[in-house]
């Protein structure tokens, strides 16, 4: 099978995290499947970090609209899923109902995995910011009796820092260790790295567990999640409902409305 996986990032200047993805992916799904990654356009956010720009609401919006596009051309060429790999979950309305292929959202492949291992889950992020936008997905997704409110390392930092402690991990392993064992002793028993360049980092560093309780791998956990996904599509023509949420009347609307 083949993977869109769309990263909100401009991975121009990110080479080593599209790397270790693309690795990352190939050990998880194995040599017989692909996943193909894709940023965001050179200049996309100006000189910001996505971090500090998707916090607000305009900038989420115009900066990210390339990914409706995207999905749709995912599917004409022929990609069996499109993974929005971003805990700031930019339009899976939208894109569930602009296409047929399964759009999986890292956010909620996630939270709903973690459902099946835990009680309680965290999310922790890198930022306030993202924190927040990820509090407004597990009340979107209706699971807020089942994750506590999402909060972010201290201190807070964008994706070059992070990046930056791939040659230097222990800080940041330290940053994130501090914040799961404070939301473990509030009850959590699942922790979500809930950043990409984070999850990755800690990947990259082992961190699969904090005093008993599992950190998921979140980009794994997504990739496994999009191939089950694929499969029941296969094997029992499992897709998505067009009533209601993802409603799509008129196929033929959607080309007409592409902006590429």
């Amino acid at each position: 099978m083949r993977l869109w996986h769309q990263s909100m990032t401009e991975l121009h200047d990110l080479g080593a995290y599209k790397a270790s993805l693309e690795t990352h992916a190939q050990k998880v799904l194995g040599d017989m499947d692909v996943v193909e990654v894709h940023g965001m356009p050179k200049g996309a956010y100006h000189g910001h970090s996505p971090t500090a720009a998707l916090s607000n609401a305009f900038a989420h919006h115009r900066v990210l609209d390339p990914v409706l596009d995207n999905a749709v051309r995912a599917e004409q060429l022929g990609f069996d899923a499109f993974v929005i790999g971003s805990f700031s979950e930019p339009f899976l309305r939208e894109l569930r109902s602009a296409v047929d292929i399964p759009v999986i959202s890292i956010t909620e492949a996630t939270l709903l995995v973690a459902c099946s291992i835990g009680r309680l889950s965290v999310p922790i992020a890198n930022d306030p910011g993202i924190a927040w936008i990820v509090r407004q997905s597990v009340e979107s997704h209706g699971l807020s009796q089942r994750v506590l409110t999402p909060r972010a390392i201290e201190p807070a930092l964008n994706e070059p820092e992070m990046a930056q402690a791939f040659a230097n991990p222990a800080f940041l392993i330290e940053s994130f260790t501090a914040a799961a064992r404070r939301a473990i002793a509030e009850g959590a028993d699942v922790v979500i790295p809930a950043e990409g360049v984070l999850s990755e980092f800690l990947y990259n560093n082992g961190v699969k567990m904090i005093d008993a309780v599992p950190v998921l791998d979140s980009f794994g956990v997504t990739w496994t999640y999009a191939a089950m996904m694929v499969n029941l599509r296969r094997k029992l023509d499992l897709s998505v409902s067009r009533k209601m949420h993802y409603q799509r009347n008129d196929p033929s609307l959607i080309q007409a409305l592409l902006r590429s």
